[in-house]
């Protein structure tokens, strides 16, 4: 029998992902009782976790071995509706076909007390809590496939299947080849690397949709220029934020205006034809979304993103508070649902928790868990929080402010996400009067100054914004002085970019 490793702490989120499917054949397949599989796991592949981490990623794959009162309800449900219309049904709850016999088994043996929960939960008197709704997201009941005959060697799916199915494989054989190739790097925990840059090409798209918003055109159009013109760059690298940041950008800019998502389409589609060639995985992806409709844009985009997110971590893993960040983007972009991006992170932030109370028991550890796991939570738990309680709440826009005053000089990717969001949400904000919001943007302008310097992306975006609600209030003479102040900081900005480049 092999002998263990030396601890060297938890496992990671990408190890859980390699490692589930041998988990959940030696539990359910092989019968094996969690101490085995906690035994065999530790013994013989070196996989360090706590008993509670294995009960929790159970509870979120839906690994039990006996089938819970809600389950058979939903089961039940399903199967009651299709047999209305007259379907016969196959059904799955997690991926594994359950057998009528066993869902008949249940119903026979269940006790008294069960079957009254049973009940409950079919009449709808009990509600259920968090866990068990998300598990009933992959309860799924159809109609039985056909017996296997002769079938041809490729089957032709419709449009709309075909596609999403050629792009996730595209994403797949993409990372595939980045790892094989050695184009990305891991650190020796297997942590993805991201080259160190400051802000990144997304930030000018970012200012861009707000100077498009406030009717600065023309300011707008430039912003973008300076995006394509950096995009050139970042894809000759092939950062592994390339493709995240693509698919946000492409979020950003089909709020801007019509036809501007298109645009980025179709250079994407031709610098990568010039840089890397007909087949890269890159080219044929934007080649796919070259014909799509703004809405099939949107759909595309964050199927591409989470495969892309998926298909990165049965390898190597991401930093949570990264993972945060983008599906807190993706959730503005209106790629997935809130109820998705608070289940996503309420899962990081478990984990998280499960390995300081790791860290913190472990002999050889210190008295408490490190810094910077401490620092994780802790932006977790904001993240979270927001998307419970604040995100899309008529007063998000205060809280923005509030969240970018707390942030400077700590967190400075927190600061200029929160000054960003903090004018996205502005006009959605229905609590907030356009008085306040002047001081709130006057607030926001002093601390981007002292933060970023007076000619910055950021800076000078607000100080666009402001203007705009200067002239809506009717205070003509002080939006005229702004506006003033923003055509020579405007001047400046552009000059120190061509310079930069020069």
């Amino acid at each position: 029998m092999a002998t263990p490793q030396r601890f060297n702490g938890p496992a990671k989120d990408g190890d859980w992902a390699n490692y589930r499917d041998t988990i959940t054949s030696l539990y359910l397949d092989q019968n094996k009782s969690l101490k085995e599989v906690m035994r065999i796991m530790r013994e013989e592949y070196y996989f360090f976790a706590t008993e509670k981490m294995y009960k929790i990623r159970f509870n979120r794959w839906g690994l039990h071995k006996k089938l819970r009162a809600h389950q058979v309800a939903e089961l039940l449900v399903q199967r009651s509706r299709r047999a209305a219309v007259g379907k016969s049904s196959v059904s799955f709850v997690h991926g594994r076909k359950i057998d009528t016999d066993r869902l008949d088994t249940y119903l026979r043996r269940v006790s008294a007390a069960r079957r009254v929960e049973l009940e409950a939960i079919l009449l709808g008197s009990v509600k259920l809590g968090r866990g068990q709704r998300r598990n009933l997201e992959d309860i799924i009941c159809r109609t039985p496939s056909p017996e296997p005959g002769p079938v041809p060697r490729y089957l032709d799916a419709p449009d709309g299947l075909r596609l999403p199915e050629e792009c996730i494989q595209i994403v797949q054989n993409y990372v595939d080849g980045a790892f094989g190739a050695a184009l990305w790097q891991t650190t020796s925990e297997k942590e993805l690397v991201f080259p160190r840059k400051g802000k990144t090409w997304l930030d000018p798209v970012s200012s861009a949709r707000q100077l498009f918003m406030n009717g600065f055109t023309e300011q707008g159009f430039h912003m973008l220029r300076i995006t394509f013109d950096d995009y050139r760059d970042v894809m000759v690298r092939q950062d592994p934020s390339l493709l995240v940041e693509t698919c946000l950008a492409l979020g950003a800019l089909l709020q801007s205006g019509p036809g501007l998502a298109e645009s980025l389409i179709n250079y994407a589609c031709g610098m990568s034809l010039i840089v890397f060639g007909r087949q890269h995985p890159l080219h044929l992806l934007f080649l796919r979304l070259k014909d799509a409709s703004p809405s099939e844009i949107t759909q595309f985009a964050g199927m591409i993103l989470q495969a892309y997110l998926q298909a990165i971590q049965l390898g190597s893993r991401l930093k949570p508070t990264y993972l945060a960040s983008v599906y807190r983007a993706m959730l503005n972009s209106d790629f997935i649902e809130t109820s998705t991006a608070q289940r996503f992170l309420r899962g990081l932030l478990d984990d998280l928790e499960v390995a300081a109370s790791l860290t913190s028991d472990s002999p050889e550890s210190l008295s408490a868990p490190p810094g910077d796991l401490c620092k994780d939570i802790e932006l977790l738990q904001h993240h979270v929080s927001w998307l419970f309680n604040l995100h899309n709440k008529p007063t998000e826009a205060k809280a923005a402010a509030r969240t970018l005053a707390e942030t400077r000089g700590r967190d400075v990717r927190l600061a200029r996400f929160s000054a960003y969001n903090m004018l996205r949400t502005l006009p959605t904000s229905n609590e907030v009067g356009d008085d306040e919001a002047v001081d709130l943007m006057r607030q926001a302008l002093a601390i981007c100054e002292t933060q970023w310097g007076r000619v910055d992306n950021a800076t000078v975006t607000v100080l666009a914004t402001l203007q705009s609600y200067l002239r809506r209030l009717g205070y003509v003479d002080e939006a005229e002085r702004v506006r003033k102040d923003f055509d020579a900081r405007w001047e400046e900005l552009c000059e120190g970019i061509s310079k930069l480049k020069a």
